[in-house]
């Protein structure tokens, strides 16, 4: 398959939306960072920071400095990346939201690949440049929190998938580069740790499909399996030896049981959430001596026992989480609700979540290319629904959705250069039939 070269043109607007990344978002976290920096923290910031500190302080993965616990709750992605930028700038707030400016910056760079390698460099430049402008991201950008870095290593394992899966026989190079990066991801939120299955479903499909190409389709598996593996697999066996639990993290087991447990329980008995969630908390304490794998293991036997109980409630909060999760918006400026723009910021969401639909109904019409396409938009699929409940109540949905817009935005920007086409017959564009 040929793909054309990028013109001139096209790689002065890529460098000029780069630039536009850098130059805007690295002023405003300079500006968040000096005038309000509270506002760059949630609950869960320091919960990061904490492992990140005793990580420089004492080389060590731990709660926090001066224990001798090891962190069991967060993954080590996202505090390795604050314990990097705590090592070369000191403990600034302002190189760190730096950093992730350059990290958003990359993830604008993998828009236009991707989008580059489905459609046209025309349609790379659309969605880099709408990535750009969508809200979500700038906000990520300013907040010590997963979802910036956590979006960059998506789309490096989504661009990575679609070489993969766009040729006849799947280079092993690209698909151990999609390992890597689905195991970085994974390891920075801990979502992803499922999504190997699927991942391996299409193997199947291409193995049992395509006979001629079976050796590269068993060599292309390998290279993906090796690094999910290695890292993950190798993360799994520490905790094992360190917290005397194979799970890769206790935070599923914590949501199940502080978020969707007790939305469910609260649901059952009529009783306000935060009460619900008190008292589940105290009928589940933390016995002396007991590890951490004990404790969040019966943590989890609890929780699914709960949603096993009441299947009809789980379903409801499980819907109501989606529905917080892709439907709504909460824009703020300084901690300040935004009056009258709101209704602005869901229109347009909603438009471009039709225009991805659109989008994607197109590239499986065609056929070209399709399980390349399935495998991105699996991705999407995957991570909205896992994310899906409690957790999203209140707006926090927002950040839940910020890793895979860049992917829904990419099919959009196809949807608009089709339907400009469709309606201007006589303009061309420079898409790859």
């Amino acid at each position: 398959m040929m793909h054309q070269r990028a013109t001139t043109l096209q790689r002065v607007l890529l460098a000029a939306i780069l630039l536009a990344c850098v130059l805007g978002r690295g002023a405003y976290v300079v500006h968040v960072a000096h005038s309000d920096p509270s506002s760059t923290s949630s609950g869960d910031t320091k919960s990061y920071v904490r492992p990140a500190l005793a990580l420089v302080d004492e080389g060590h993965f731990n709660h926090t400095v001066g224990q001798s616990e090891p962190e069991f709750i967060r993954t080590p992605g996202y505090p390795l990346f604050i314990a990097g930028s705590y090592k070369v700038f000191g403990v600034d707030l302002t190189a760190l939201l730096l950093m992730q400016v350059v990290a958003s910056a990359c993830s604008l760079l993998l828009v236009y690949l991707l989008a580059a390698r489905m459609w046209s460099a025309w349609i790379g430049l659309i969605g880099a440049a709408l990535t750009l402008l969508e809200p979500s991201q700038n906000l990520a950008t300013a907040k010590v929190l997963t979802e910036c870095l956590a979006t960059t290593l998506l789309l490096l394992a989504a661009w990575a998938a679609y070489r993969v899966f766009d040729r006849e026989k799947p280079p092993a190079l690209w698909a151990g580069l999609f390992g890597l990066a689905l195991a970085a991801a994974t390891m920075v939120r801990p979502i992803t740790y499922y999504f190997p299955l699927c991942v391996m479903v299409l193997f199947a499909y291409r193995f049992v499909r395509r006979p001629t190409t079976r050796r590269a389709v068993v060599a292309a598996t390998v290279a993906f399996l090796v690094p999910l593996v290695a890292i993950i697999g190798g993360w799994q066996l520490r905790n094992h030896r360190e917290v005397d639990s194979w799970r890769l993290s206790g935070v599923e087991a914590k949501n199940l049981y502080a978020y969707r447990a007790t939305a469910v329980l609260a649901d059952v008995r009529g009783t306000h959430i935060l009460a619900t969630e008190h008292q589940l908390h105290v009928e589940l304490p933390r016995l002396p001596n007991e590890t951490q794998g004990s404790y969040y293991g019966r943590m989890y036997q609890r929780a699914t026992h709960i949603l096993e109980e009441h299947p009809v409630a789980t379903v409801k909060v499980t819907f109501l989480g989606l529905v917080s999760e892709v439907a709504g918006v909460r824009l703020t400026l300084n901690g300040l609700a935004l009056v009258g723009v709101e209704t602005v910021a869901l229109a347009g969401l909603y438009v471009t979540y039709a225009l991805s639909i659109y989008g994607m109904v197109l590239v499986l019409r065609r056929r070209r290319h399709r399980l390349a396409h399935i495998v991105v938009m699996l991705t999407v699929a995957y991570v909205v629904l896992l994310s899906a409940g409690p957790e999203a109540y209140g707006g926090r949905g927002e950040r839940f959705r910020a890793p895979i817009m860049p992917l829904v935005l990419i099919y959009a920007a196809i949807a608009g250069a089709e339907l400009v086409r469709r309606f201007r017959p006589a303009g061309r564009l420079h898409a790859a039939r």
